[in-house]
C-alpha cells in the first residue's frame, strides 16, 4: 500500500503501523532509526496519532521531533 510521510510517498506492507512507515522513511533519508522514538506523529489534519496506530491506503502522516 502507499502512504505519505512528510510529502514523500512510500510503498509499505498492508497492516503497517505509523512506526513502520517512519522507519522506512528514516532509512531512505539515512536518519538514525532510534530517532523514531523521539518524534510526535500527526495525521493529515494535525491530530496526534500513536506510533502503533494502523495505517490505511493513501493515508498521510507527518512527524515532528520533540523539543528537548
Amino acid at each position: 500500500m502507499k502512504v505519505k510521510v512528510n510529502r514523500r510517498t512510500l510503498d509499505i506492507f498492508e497492516g503497517a503501523k505509523a512506526r513502520n512507515a517512519l522507519l522506512r522513511y528514516f532509512r531512505i533519508r539515512k536518519f538514525d532509526l532510534s530517532l523514531v522514538e523521539e518524534v510526535d506523529v500527526f495525521d493529515a489534519y494535525g491530530h496526534p496519532i500513536d506510533l502503533d496506530a494502523p495505517l490505511s491506503e493513501g493515508q498521510i502522516i507527518k512527524y515532528k521531533f520533540r523539543e528537548k
